[in-house]
């Protein structure tokens, strides 16, 4: 009687997550591809930079360029970035008419965050000039070779065009603004290599303004690359010339024939200023190479008005997010290019889901040892399918789910069936999966308390603007309880049991929201849930703030977060929350402290002391769980004890803060030293 209201809601919300990933894409309105008009638009803008080259007023320019190039280990599922390698390059950029180049590196230094032997393109570390000409080519050739651009001569006969808008820009480096019209570009046809995206014309002069595109996946030459994304962005100057002003790039690989949550990006950033018109430059400047690099000593010793970390604190790149100008560019390519793909990689790939280490191999005391593997289709750019299975040779059963996804168009939709996938107990994760099996193999401790759920789940996020995203998920599982499966030879070590859940039918509905706050450094989160179990209904509502404020500058890092949660009516012993231990309040037994609320907060500060091999850290951790008065549940273990945990800790992040070895002591009744083993949180989805 209870549950029937909770079943219906979790039908109805599976019904909309359906519709989501099957019902036709919404169509635009019968816009005029071609129309004479744009087609004369494009005429003119390719005839303005054809008569450009042979201005009698203007024959040349000298201008500096400043510019960082950042590589990232990427996480797409969330948009998290992991900050692996910064360059800063200081440039000397040079033109001449008829349309002679010449860039210069004057300055180049770099800092890696974590090991790497990577190697850029030249053509990564300067701008561009002329908008790439009439063919674009990036990486040498080696990744986008000879695509046409849009205002290039005869391009109407492999481009659509679309006059989409009239509209005012503010002109970057100024107070001046322009109008101007948007011009969406399509190619002809899709599979051949050919530019997605929107070109900016002056109202006036039918200069080029600005462009923002990417590109079809014939385009791409190398097999790893997911995507390219570009802006470039021309200034006025001397109310006449629109030269280069702004640029950015994005370049996304990732493994041609594996589907893990990881990928590498390349982003580039660069300003260009300081134009001379028409300075004396002899022609035999030009001879040679366009690019050149002045040595190794000259470059380190160039004087940059900015530290390499500035543009990361300033943009909030190393917040580990997608710049926005990215995000519009990804948005407006996927409306152009409607029902087809615009990923490079391959439609067929072996899966594994994360973590990813642990999805193929895992030894825990509840499954023994468990080996996995899997694959993924993308049916269409709206519908993607993933399976993965495994077999557990402790429990003597099979696992498996199988997952649709909204493919490029909704990422954040999903649709699982699940058949024996383990669940560890909360709020947080304790330890990485990896080095949970390492533990649990080496008879060190198993740190996970798993209990298996089978049936299925609905879930649909979605950011409605910058900074903020909102879920919903819907769940009907059967739960199974686990039990020791591992041998426990007196011999031998033994493992703690594994703590109990209750076997049932768990349904419920939750919606979910993270959003930023005023403070740039500090970001929310808080969870709804309304949940039936057996014949008893229940609620939860949790919350987080997370703070996080690096100071790349001086070495310092500083973190922090404050959880808490709570329950109402009569949840299932799984749905509790535990408390004590590593990842929770260190210095304490292992989850000793279990109850339906919870507060939890926990610092660090840490700071280089020999980099990359050593950063100190102290940290800090306080927290309690408990049940409301007279619901204490036998089965949970130290759920009587009222006392507040708290401790304290130093310890040392070592090669590159991967790896890190901590002390803390608990400072309250039944603390006690710990000496703690562990990897960075950054890179848990991976192992």
């Amino acid at each position: 009687m209870h549950r029937q209201p909770m079943v219906t809601l979790v039908r109805g919300l599976g019904v909309i997550l359906l519709l989501l990933f099957f019902s036709p894409s919404l169509l635009l309105s019968q816009e005029a591809w071609n129309d004479p008009r744009v087609l004369e638009l494009i005429g003119e803008a390719r005839q303005l930079r054809q008569t450009a080259a042979v201005d009698s007023q203007f024959r040349s320019y000298a201008s500096q360029a400043r510019g960082f190039v950042y590589f990232f280990l990427d996480r797409e599922d969330t948009g998290e970035r992991i900050l692996v390698k910064t360059d800063q390059i200081a440039l000397e950029v040079f033109w001449q008419a008829p349309g002679r180049t010449k860039q210069r590196i004057v300055g180049l230094r770099d800092e890696k965050s974590l090991p790497t032997n990577i190697h850029y393109h030249l053509d990564h570390l300067v701008v561009v000039q002329d908008e790439f000409g009439d063919r674009i080519r990036i990486g040498d050739g080696d990744e986008v070779e000879a695509v046409v651009h849009p205002a290039a001569p005869a391009s109407e006969l492999v481009y659509d065009f679309l006059l989409a808008d009239s509209v005012t820009l503010i002109l970057q480096g100024g107070p001046d603004t322009v109008r101007v019209y948007e011009v969406r570009v399509r190619p002809k046809d899709f599979e051949t290599p050919g530019f997605i995206g929107s070109v900016f014309l002056d109202r006036d002069t039918r200069a080029i303004v600005r462009m923002s595109f990417t590109f079809t996946p014939a385009s791409y030459v190398d097999d790893y690359l997911d995507h390219i994304q570009i802006s470039l962005e021309n200034g006025l100057w001397l109310g006449r010339y629109w030269l280069p002003y702004r640029q950015e790039l994005e370049i996304r690989r990732e493994v041609p024939f594996l589907d893990i949550p990881a990928g590498s990006v390349i982003r580039g950033w660069f300003e260009i200023r300081d134009y001379q018109i028409n300075p004396p430059i002899p022609d035999f400047f030009f001879e040679g190479s366009p690019i050149t690099v002045l040595p190794e000593a000259v470059r380190q010793a160039f004087p940059f008005e900015e530290s390499l970390h500035a543009h990361l604190e300033e943009e909030g790149v190393q917040g580990h997010r997608t710049p926005p100008s990215m995000d519009e560019i990804r948005a407006l390519a996927l409306g152009i290019a409607r029902e087809r793909y615009l990923s490079g990689l391959r439609g067929f790939r072996l899966f594994l889901p994360q973590p990813t280490v642990s999805s193929a191999f895992r030894f825990n005391r509840a499954e023994g040892l468990f080996l996995g593997g899997g694959f993924s289709y993308g049916a269409s750019p709206a519908l993607g399918m993933a399976f993965h299975s495994g077999y557990s040779f402790g429990r003597e059963r099979p696992a498996l789910k199988a997952t649709l996804s909204g493919g490029e168009r909704r990422p954040g939709s999903h649709l699982s069936v699940l058949w024996n996938q383990p669940t560890d107990l909360g709020p947080v994760s304790a330890i990485s999966g990896a080095l949970n099996t390492l533990a649990a193999l080496a008879r060190k401790g198993d740190y996970q308390d798993l209990f298996f759920a089978s049936g299925l789940r609905a879930a649909h996020s979605w950011a409605p603007t910058r900074g903020w995203k909102l879920g919903t998920e819907a769940r009907w599982e059967a739960h199974d309880p686990a039990r020791d499966v591992i041998s426990s030879d007196p011999l031998e070590p033994r493992f703690r049991p594994v703590l109990p859940a209750e076997e049932g039918i768990w349904t419920s509905l939750s919606m979910s929201a993270s959003f930023p706050t005023p403070l740039p450094s500090l970001q929310g989160e808080a969870q709804l849930l309304a949940g039936s179990f057996r014949d008893r209904t229940f609620g939860a509502l949790t919350g987080a703030a997370t703070f996080r404020h690096p100071r790349p500058t001086t070495g310092w890092d500083f973190r922090g977060e404050l959880r808490a949660g709570t329950h109402l009516g009569t949840p299932p012993l799984q749905a509790h929350y535990f408390l004590g231990g590593r990842q929770t309040v260190p210095g304490y037994a292992f989850r000793s402290q279990a109850g339906d609320r919870f507060w939890l907060l926990r610092g660090e500060a840490s700071r280089e002391l020999l980099h990359p091999w050593v950063r100190l850290r102290a940290l800090g951790a306080a927290g309690h769980a408990w049940e409301r008065e007279g619901r204490v549940d036998p089965f949970l273990q130290g759920s009587s004890d009222s006392s507040i945990f708290h401790s304290l800790g130093l310890g040392l992040g070592l090669g590159w803060d991967v790896l890190r070895v901590d002390l803390a002591r608990g400072l309250g009744r039944g603390g006690d030293w710990a000496l703690i083993l562990s990897v960075n949180r950054d890179f848990w989805a991976w192992l």
